[in-house]
């Protein structure tokens, strides 16, 4: 089964990872951390790696590796937010021992780059002409629709274990630094 092509190396870094947050996990595994870079969107994939030392091969296939994990997720990567049952249930665990009724939760995020995101979710009461609407579970999640596709693949988890318990948000398919940088 040949990949079907959707990145090539002459895109520029920045288009690419906003594009397809994804994408970021793989150039950051090859060592090409301008995914979080000022400049990212004046230099191609293939002037990056090249600046890095990269060979021409090196950079074929990391474009071919960026090609295969954007196949492998563009059924998820369709999915904007993901809310897991056990997420769900403690978001109205939480409204129940705040004697609130869940209207909506709102996501919202600032940062990016090689700090990654920083995530806020609060409870509010009402829906701006601004948000726009998910539901999983019950659960309404509103976001504003200018941060809708750079948190796109957005999974939220409620977590507990040794070292405390509290939501997990995270992008699939993007991980360390440069998760999908530029959500401001």
């Amino acid at each position: 089964m040949k990949t079907k092509q959707v990145v090539s190396k002459d895109m520029m870094i920045g288009e690419v990872v906003n594009k397809y947050p994804e994408s970021a996990s793989v150039m950051l595994s090859y060592g090409l951390h301008c995914v979080g870079c000022a400049v990212n969107p004046y230099e191609s994939i293939e002037a990056g790696a090249m600046g890095h030392g990269m060979s021409e091969e090196t950079v074929d296939n990391l474009i071919k590796d960026i090609n295969k994990i954007l196949e492998g997720n563009e059924e998820s990567s369709k999915k904007i937010i993901t809310i897991t049952k056990n997420a769900a249930d403690k978001f109205k665990d939480f409204a129940k021992e705040e004697n609130k009724e869940i209207s909506f939760v709102r996501l919202s995020c600032h940062g990016g780059g090689c700090s990654g995101f920083q995530y806020a979710l609060d409870f509010v009461d009402e829906k701006t002409t601004n948000d726009e609407l998910f539901e999983e579970f019950g659960v309404k999640i509103l976001v504003d629709k200018t941060l809708v596709n750079k948190i796109k693949g957005t999974k939220i988890d409620y977590v507990e274990n040794e070292n405390g318990s509290g939501f997990k948000i995270e992008q699939v398919g993007a991980g360390g630094c440069g998760t999908g940088c530029g959500c401001n």
